[in-house]
């Protein structure tokens, strides 16, 4: 019997493996058919919560004391608030984003369902206040929804069904007072489905990754005008294109000073690129580099200077930690493995994660959110100074948990999603806290 069990385990994940990181593969059923259909539901089965929270917590900060915060396991970081999905429209959950009004000074989450995008007003983060939902285009669901914001709109795609990216003017959100059903602004079916989002905000351009256009690989969109996306690039030098963060750079190799600099994580590719997208008709590959056992290498983010990029690999995981990995990035054009910190935080997978000053946020599903100190990056330690566990019944590894943390909100607050679960608003405290 548990032999059984354990082969459809397996199965279920390497089906999880083969969509949510490559889309669907040549020959895959069609999403919106009866057997597409078959496999996005197993797919929400495995996304399915280990733990389950239905009750809002508001008004009052649960302090974190002697390693909880109310039922929730934690370390330097109080819980300000928390709505359950239930209250956000319900569905599944994924990535998320912000939004910082600066006509008013609101701040707002962009909360990623599988069945739509829930807004919440976050302005005071221990009373946040739903505004509404965007339906998915077509009423499709994925359990991958991505967003990211450009001036005063927003831009969602969506994974393995035929989605288009949607456009949603913001300043519908000034003057909410009552839930309401929005709708997009635009809708650009130039591509069917997407599987991250990059928005460079100084030069205007969206970067998709793991699209069904360019070989998977990097399709650069300009949104200068906002709902209009015309092609700019198509960059097909890698297997896959996971993610991308793409920066005017202003780190140590001033070769580069000012050149829009792209950080490409390739997946089952098993390397970070490093390339100069400048000139969209001639991208140039700069470096490359892979560490030892590279599995899946998902997404990274550079340290404040620019010296140093901490990776994650969303497939490995061990019994003596999750690891980071560290590449020297002090010269583009010679990407360096430094090293990995294997850390004492469990056997839980680590996700995105995301640098504040010397602190680096990262959503590590069933470990929720840690916090690592990045002062002794270069040596590759990266030594846990906070977290708040936003699944109190298993630090294993798994696909649950918390999928985004975001650490871009006013006064240190972090949000943290939780999928299927909600929306964490949380305060590092101490050493947790950015210095």
């Amino acid at each position: 019997m548990l032999r059984g069990v354990r082969r459809t385990m397996l199965a279920a994940t390497a089906l999880l493996l083969s969509l949510a990181f490559a889309g669907p593969p040549a020959g895959a059923h069609d999403p919106g058919s009866k057997e597409g259909k078959a496999e996005e539901q197993e797919l929400l089965r495995i996304y399915q919560p280990t733990w389950k929270s239905g009750t809002a917590i508001a008004d009052a900060t649960v302090t974190c004391v002697n390693g909880t915060a109310g039922s929730y396991p934690c370390k330097n970081v109080d819980l300000l608030s928390f709505l359950p999905q239930s209250s956000l429209g319900g569905g599944s959950s994924s990535s998320m984003w912000y939004w910082a009004d600066s006509y008013n000074n609101n701040e707002y989450i962009l909360y990623c369902r599988s069945n739509g995008v829930s807004f919440v007003n976050v302005t005071d983060p221990s009373n946040p206040r739903y505004l509404g939902n965007l339906p998915s285009a077509n009423g499709v669901s994925s359990s991958w929804c991505d967003i990211r914001t450009y001036n005063n709109y927003a831009y969602i795609g969506k994974d393995s069904v035929s989605h288009g990216i949607q456009i949603f003017d913001l300043t519908k959100l000034r003057n909410v007072t009552t839930t309401q059903t929005f709708t997009a602004a635009a809708r650009f079916t130039g591509l069917t489905n997407s599987h991250t989002l990059w928005i460079n905000q100084q030069t205007g351009f969206l970067y998709v990754s793991g699209a069904n256009t360019c070989s998977k690989g990097l399709t650069i969109y300009d949104i200068k005008t906002p709902l209009t996306l015309t092609q700019a690039a198509c960059y097909t030098g890698a297997v896959y294109s996971h993610e991308s963060i793409v920066v005017n750079y202003t780190g140590p190799d001033t070769r580069y000073t000012g050149r829009e600099i792209a950080f490409n994580f390739t997946g089952q590719g098993k390397t970070v690129q490093i390339l100069d997208v400048t000139n969209k008709s001639a991208i140039k590959l700069l470096s490359s580099g892979t560490h030892p056992g590279a599995s899946f290498v998902h997404q990274g983010f550079a340290s404040s200077d620019y010296k140093y990029m901490i990776v994650n690999d969303e497939t490995i995981s061990t019994a003596s930690g999750s690891p980071d990995f560290v590449y020297d990035i002090q010269k583009l054009d010679a990407i360096k493995y430094v090293g990995r910190d294997n850390g004492t935080r469990g056997t839980f997978v680590n996700h995105n994660g995301y640098t504040v000053g010397n602190r680096h946020f990262q959503a590590s599903y069933r470990g929720g959110l840690r916090i690592l100190d990045t002062t002794n990056v270069a040596s590759a330690s990266l030594p846990e100074v906070g977290y708040f566990d936003v699944d109190p019944s298993s630090n294993a590894s798994g696909y649950s948990g918390s999928w985004m943390a975001l650490p871009y909100l006013k006064n240190g607050v972090v949000a943290v999603q939780s999928i299927g679960v909600g929306l964490f608003l949380v305060k590092p405290t101490g050493t947790a806290a950015v210095n």
